[in-house]
């Protein structure tokens, strides 16, 4: 039979307690060193750590190979699959590289080849990085450049291209929950903005972030959205958009209760058009945005800021034109009126959702431009960054994924993959014989140990006596 060592192999019983040994010798070894040479707690941390990813790594490759050995032994195997040969292979691993040895089969009932230890433990044919790393990496990246999250959230560096290949693995997630019952509410929220990111051709994309929420409420002594939810869209057209937006309210609140729906924003065209799309909405003015163009028009003379707000405040759009009259006339320079053109022009093409302030008290304003900050702009443009389109659409869901509560670590594309692949299977008795002989055989070992029988408790005794006390399942 192909691929039969020759080589006694050694027992598995004992690499665990030779592993066992190694760490308790090297815990001593480090003991002695701190009190003979001294170290400072960050040389110790360190040594430790050391010590730790070590056993780890020897750890599971213990653990694998046992796996191998325990499948190529079972005689329902043999009945179904051929040995071809003995592989090593290298993973990177959450606890390090390891490299470990496994068996390749043919099937006698239709001849395709695989690794059955690698199928039990879901690892794919060309697979190189575990996934619980792939997480942790695609985690880091959310907030860390690819480069960072590599050194960082890795035991091993990686390219820049592979902590892409994670994030594209991952795809465009998003957290869809399962509504038992639709919400009873009156008054809903929707809020708007863009990012403004730069790509790697050189060009501009804008980033759109929309989020749905049912008003603010007082947590901690802090003003927050209640039940917001996040949505985030790159490259998509306003109306595919805001269907979506229409269908989530319509899976998560019942429409025929909803009295009025405000959408908030800067007054983009893409924004404005969601009250073509859900119905009993008005639009809101962001008031940020309101008053950075106030600021602008009255740069050379700050004295007609409060006579324009005073305007909004009343709604007097009669005042307000004469207000910007003024203005314009004794400008200076023909940049200047212009300026005030602009800012009076887009004052009043958004007239209507200025002066819903003071005709509607449910009209609560809008924090969009935070929201921006916060969920796209520390990651997607606050840094001179040039990004691929699908790499910022991917990343702007990911951020998007996370403020709304997701966790990688339960994404359904795992799910999928594991189900797809069942894996070798061993049998309830196979596993507790197999976990029985190796705690026995252990305990029996460490029964031969001289330093227990010397009567003397020190570190190691304790350790020791720990293990062989240790209940047997």
């Amino acid at each position: 039979m192909k691929g039969v060592s020759l080589v006694k192999k050694i027992k598995f019983e004992d690499i665990i307690l030779q592993n066992a040994c190694n760490y308790i010798n090297n815990v001593i070894e480090i003991f002695k060193k701190l009190l003979e040479e001294g170290m400072d707690i960050r040389e110790l941390s360190l040594k430790v750590r050391e010590m730790v990813d070590k056993l780890g790594i020897e750890t599971m490759v213990a653990i694998i190979e046992e796996l191998d050995k325990i499948i190529k032994e079972d005689k329902r195997r043999k009945e179904k699959w051929v040995v071809e040969r003995e592989d090593e292979k290298t993973l990177i691993t959450t606890v390090g590289e390891i490299k470990y040895k496994r068996t390749y089969y043919k099937s006698k009932e239709d001849g395709r080849y695989t690794y059955l230890t690698d199928d039990a433990l879901g690892i794919g044919r060309h697979e190189r990085i575990e996934e619980g790393v792939k997480v942790k990496i695609v985690e880091k990246a959310t907030e860390e450049s690819y480069e960072k999250s590599s050194k960082e959230a890795s035991p091993v560096e990686l390219s820049r291209q592979t902590v892409l290949n994670a994030i594209r693995e991952i795809g465009e997630v998003e957290i869809k929950k399962e509504v038992e019952e639709k919400k009873e509410i009156k008054v809903l929220y929707i809020e708007a903005d863009e990012d403004h990111v730069s790509l790697q051709d050189g060009g501009k994309e804008m980033p759109r972030l929309v989020y749905i929420h049912e008003g603010k409420e007082t947590k901690n002594g802090r003003s927050e959205l209640k039940n917001v939810h996040y949505k985030a869209y790159v490259g998509q057209k306003p109306e595919d958009i805001w269907i979506d937006v229409a269908n989530y309210i319509n899976d998560n609140y019942k429409e025929e209760k909803i009295e009025k729906i405000y959408i908030a924003g800067d007054g983009a065209r893409w924004i404005k058009e969601g009250i073509e799309w859900i119905p009993q909405s008005r639009f809101v003015l962001d008031r940020y945005h309101l008053n950075k163009y106030i600021l602008m028009a009255t740069s050379k003379e700050p004295r007609y800021r409060d006579r324009i707000w005073r305007a909004i405040n009343e709604g007097n759009e009669k005042e307000l034109k004469e207000a910007f009259n003024e203005l314009s006339k004794i400008a200076q320079t023909e940049q200047e009126k212009k300026k005030i053109r602009e800012v009076k022009k887009y004052i009043l093409n958004n007239w209507e959702g200025i002066k819903i302030y003071k005709e509607d008290e449910d009209a609560i304003g809008c924090s969009a431009e935070g929201h921006i900050s916060h969920v796209f702009s520390d990651r997607l443009s606050r840094n001179p960054l040039g990004w691929s389109r699908e790499g910022l659409k991917l990343m702007a869901k990911l951020r998007v994924f996370k403020k709304n509560g997701g966790n990688l670590r339960e994404v359904e594309w795992r799910k999928k993959r594991k189900n797809n692949n069942e894996g070798y299977k061993l049998t309830k008795k196979q596993i507790k014989e197999a976990v029985k002989r190796a705690k026995t055989y252990t305990k029996e070992q460490i029964n031969n140990i001289t330093v227990l029988n010397m009567g003397k408790v020190t570190p190691i005794y304790r350790i020791l006596k720990a293990i062989k006390y240790e209940r047997v399942i």
